[in-house]
């Protein structure tokens, strides 16, 4: 299961093209502020200034500095994008990263961010599955979403 291939559309570096056709609200992209990292690189290259201009999507950016295990600073900031009304989700991820910044992170909160991101309750579960394949909370809520509807992955 772990290299078959996602039966839904993965999100990664089509996040604009779907903002622009409704069917995700937010994106989030993480700069590191290292030499030959740019912000287009982080975008993957992906246009969002134009929408921000003309009030499609809404920008927010935060800055970090985290430590790497040497002890030296990383700077990254963090691009939030949001479709309008969505913007409360800005809020919630941060929460998220603080979370993860102090170590806490389980299946749950990655659902959790999932959600966010625009990810089906069915598509979650779905990763889930694969990246916590022994977690039990996976196993009780896949097997019972799996037995009681066929799962729509499109």
């Amino acid at each position: 299961m772990a290299n078959e291939p996602y039966p839904y559309l993965v999100h990664t570096n089509r996040e604009l093209e779907m903002m622009l056709a409704g069917s995700k609200p937010f994106a989030v992209f993480a700069h590191e502020r290292v030499d030959g990292f740019e912000k287009s690189d982080a975008l993957a290259n992906q246009d969002f200034a134009t929408y921000v201009a003309n009030g499609t999507v809404s920008e927010h950016i935060r800055s970090f500095t985290r430590r790497l295990p040497d002890g030296s600073p990383l700077d990254i900031d963090y691009y939030f994008y949001s479709r309008r009304g969505e913007e409360w989700r800005v809020e919630a991820f941060l929460l998220l990263l603080d979370l993860m910044g102090r170590g806490a992170w389980c299946s749950q909160l990655e659902w959790l961010e999932g959600k966010l991101l625009g990810y089906t309750d069915e598509q979650n579960l779905y990763h889930l599955s694969r990246t916590y394949p022994k977690d039990r909370w996976v196993a009780e809520t896949y097997g019972k979403l799996a037995s009681s509807k066929p799962i729509g992955l499109t």
